[in-house]
């Protein structure tokens, strides 16, 4: 059942677990699988599960293994998800997905939980898909589509998780989420509220003729 997404985002700004990692960039529409087993992030799966299921992904940001372990830090672009799969595993693992919902801005707080946890504001894309549409949206999947392992990233995204009243918005956001680019790119994607400019974007990058070598 797709999440009701009018009333999670009235719920807004709120303070929402964060989860930093140090490659990926998860966008609204889009689908992120994640293996959990870190005795912290069981902790915090355990409160997702007792609690409303919100999660915001944030890129981690440089830091040394000491600081990692305390409180890693994150860059204050994040997108907020909402748990729509666990499945438990022996001694405490599981693996989970999230449905990503908004782009947002995050700062900092103090909770006392082992796990980071932000006051997040959300940030609203601009629909403003212009002309040519169809064609770079061919050219973005094709794109990423010949990457290494792009198109086995695509089809389960694709073919499971969209949304087709939001198909636009759902395509562009998934071929940045599986693309074969820098992480610092992602996020500036992420970063970008124009639709029509994180479209184009993504395509410059995807067709970096030094990309994938």
């Amino acid at each position: 059942m797709r999440p009701d997404f009018e009333s999670i985002t009235g719920q807004f700004p709120r303070e929402v677990p964060v989860f930093p990692l140090p490659e990926t960039v998860l966008f609204p529409g889009s689908l992120l699988p994640l293996h959990i087993f870190e005795p912290r992030y069981r902790r915090l799966v355990e409160d997702l599960l007792a609690g409303d299921g919100l999660l915001a992904i944030g890129l981690l940001d440089r830091c040394d293994p000491a600081e990692y372990e305390q409180t890693p830090p994150f860059l204050p672009t994040v997108c907020v998800g909402k748990l729509i799969h666990h499945e438990a595993l022996p001694d405490g693992r599981s693996n989970i997905a999230l449905l990503g919902i908004s782009a947002g801005f995050a700062e900092p707080v103090e909770s006392g939980r082992p796990y980071r946890v932000a006051e997040v504001e959300l940030l609203a894309d601009q629909l403003d898909l212009g002309q040519d549409l169809d064609h770079k949206l061919e050219r973005a999947y094709r794109q990423t589509a010949q990457a290494p392992g792009g198109l086995d990233g695509l089809r389960v995204q694709l073919g499971q998780f969209l949304d087709t009243e939001r198909l636009p918005a759902a395509l562009i956001n998934t071929c940045a989420l599986t693309a074969p680019i820098f992480p610092r790119d992602k996020l500036g994607l992420l970063e970008e509220r124009s639709l029509k400019r994180r479209l184009d974007r993504l395509i410059e990058f995807l067709e970096r003729p030094w990309q994938w070598n």
